[in-house]
């Protein structure tokens, strides 16, 4: 009996394996000839002054392991005038001084799956075209087709048309900015790396100079509403100048070491320039990358602080202890001064003058907003020897962020700090966690 069951078990699976055997590929398409990039083909070639060939490739598709000729060709003016008809779009043959197809005949082996034909494409032809713009906007292109084929062609696939897209091969700092702030008192090395860059197929040892401008920090000021200064030549050195874009990479990196100890507590603008380069041009878009350095002074020892005045506070509705005008200076960001809104509204403007007992040369003052409220929008800083006569030395916008942020002001002298809040985002409240002033003694 055992043996029995067995024939007819191995015979039910012989039979379904002849069943999946016969079908399996019938859902497998035959093989086909197609161009992969069919249809519009943006291509951008650089004028680097070396010969550019375009290399297009023809697949064969499908599982048969058979040989295939392939026959292209360019479409003449009147077959693309036709195609232009018949699918509603604009596009003009190039002028054939412009371009050579190279091999019009392929040749496919039975285990080939692509071969290329190489298309010669002269760039300095087709940019003496008249109406030739950087964005071939006049819909110039190389037509190509395939004509015949030894096995089923993909009818879907078979046109190409390829638009040059002729470019000027340029040099140019990949980023245009960065920051670096330096802590008071540090002696840590500080850096910023500076990113060079080229678009093109780099087949050359490219050598880059850079220079320092001066004359652009008025540009810089002017386009960003700031008043920074030149830094100091002496605080800092910019290795590896030249710089060299070797054969086969497309970025290289030039470095800025700053020596922190030369550098005096203010914001300051280093402007650097490609000034010129061993092989092709710059691009004057990207042609300055501008380093911000910033090196705010230590905060003061706000112990024995006092609040001199203010224009409201709420001492009831914020909790115990919270709400007041002295919150702003007790150390603890979970606690603030907020204005008045329990028994009466302060109203817009409002503000809050520190006495800092005696008078100290102040850089930078830091306000650090209440936790994940952001009432407190834009104002102005005072300064004072007497608490009666203020001067203003500057202003301020608070960004949506929990942590403290430094404002400069013009560096003054003097004993009470007066933080005018002039705009809130949810008028006409306003509130603050923190205030440090920052300067020399």
């Amino acid at each position: 009996m055992k043996n029995n069951f067995f024939i007819i078990v191995s015979f039910v699976i012989l039979l379904n394996i002849m069943s999946c055997a016969d079908n399996r590929l019938d859902h497998i398409t035959p093989p086909k000839i197609y161009i992969p990039q069919s249809g519009k083909v943006d291509l951008t070639i650089y004028k680097t002054g070396e010969p550019f060939v375009f290399k297009l490739g023809v697949f064969k598709s499908g599982y048969e392991k058979v040989s295939a000729d392939v026959q292209l060709n360019v479409m003449s003016e009147a077959e693309l005038e036709a195609y232009n008809y018949s699918n509603n779009t604009s596009y003009r043959r190039l002028p054939d001084n412009c371009f050579q197809l190279n091999d019009k005949s392929l040749n496919f082996s039975e285990e080939s799956r692509l071969e290329y034909v190489g298309i010669l494409i002269d760039y300095e032809e087709i940019d003496k075209i008249s109406d030739f713009d950087e964005q071939n906007s006049a819909g110039y292109v190389i037509p190509v087709i395939v004509t015949q084929a030894s096995i089923d062609k993909n009818e879907e696939k078979l046109e190409t048309f390829i638009k040059p897209l002729i470019r000027d091969p340029l040099i140019y700092f990949r980023t245009l900015s960065s920051k670096i702030s330096i802590e008071a008192k540090s002696t840590s090395k500080y850096s910023q790396e500076l990113l060079l860059g080229v678009d093109f197929p780099n087949e050359w040892d490219i050598s880059v100079n850079l220079k320092i401008d001066p004359d652009l920090v008025e540009k810089y000021n002017l386009d960003n509403d700031k008043k920074l200064s030149l830094l100091p030549a002496n605080a800092y050195t910019i290795t590896e100048n030249p710089v060299i874009i070797e054969k086969g990479k497309k970025t290289a990196e030039s470095t800025i070491i700053f020596d922190s100890e030369k550098i005096d507590y203010d914001d300051f603008v280093l402007p650097v320039v490609i000034e010129n380069t061993s092989k092709f041009s710059v691009d004057p878009e990207r042609n300055v990358h501008f380093v911000v350095i910033s090196k705010p002074a230590m905060r003061f020892d706000r112990t024995g602080w006092t609040i001199a005045g203010f224009s409201s506070e709420e001492a009831a509705g914020e909790g115990a202890g919270n709400g007041v005008a002295s919150c702003i200076l007790d150390g603890n960001s979970s606690t603030y001064w907020h204005s008045q809104w329990a028994g009466g509204t302060g109203q817009l403007p409002h503000y809050i003058t520190v006495d800092m007992k005696k008078d100290l040369m102040v850089t930078s003052v830091d306000l650090q907003r209440r936790p994940n409220q952001r009432d407190t929008k834009a104002g102005n800083f005072y300064i004072s020897s007497d608490n009666v006569t203020f001067t203003k030395i500057g202003t301020f916008e608070m960004a949506e962020v929990n942590e403290a942020q430094i404002f400069k002001v013009t560096t003054t002298r003097g004993r009470y700090i007066k933080v005018e809040i002039t705009e809130s985002r949810r008028p006409p409240f306003a509130n603050l966690s923190e205030l440090y002033i920052r300067g020399v003694e």
